[in-house]
């Protein structure tokens, strides 16, 4: 099991971050190992709300159906994906903090039958595409936070 956990500081409000991480639409802004990410539904984001991602794992291309199992906008939200080789689970928890919001980033990817053998290699790529997709988080962030305190952010 690889498991990635970050928290990011900025000036957003936490109803600005959530909808930037927990909206998985979004993640080609903030995640550089997404290909591509669209909403299959419309609406709010709730429980069964669902996302098509295209996660770029060197030349290979995967597949991944996102779902909202927990939601509790503005604060919390759950998604997984599941394909035959793993399952990805990604908890996202935003909080107020002084001048801004902090939005918390736990992802868990488990891989499935025989396939954990590489738990131990897969640990550390996930260190490396997490610290990735951190640095993207926290600029989108910063840029969201400048828009909301005047470019003061």
């Amino acid at each position: 099991m690889a498991h990635f956990r970050t928290t990011v500081e900025s000036a957003a409000t936490p109803a600005e971050a959530f909808e930037l991480v927990a909206d998985f639409s979004n993640l080609t802004k903030w995640d550089p190992g997404i290909v591509s990410s669209r909403r299959v539904d419309s609406g709010p984001l709730v429980v069964g709300s669902k996302f098509e991602v295209v996660s770029a794992f060197g030349p290979r291309r995967i597949h991944l159906e996102y779902e909202v199992l927990e939601c509790e906008a503005p604060t919390r939200a759950v998604l997984v994906a599941r394909t035959s080789d793993f399952v990805s689970h990604d908890e996202i928890t935003v909080a107020p903090a002084p001048g801004g919001s902090a939005v918390t980033y736990d992802a868990v990817l488990e891989l499935n039958g025989l396939r954990k053998v590489f738990d131990l290699g897969l640990q550390a790529t996930f260190q490396i595409v997490g610290k990735r997709a951190e640095a993207g988080m926290r600029r989108e962030l910063n840029l969201i936070g400048q828009d909301s305190t005047g470019g003061q952010g």
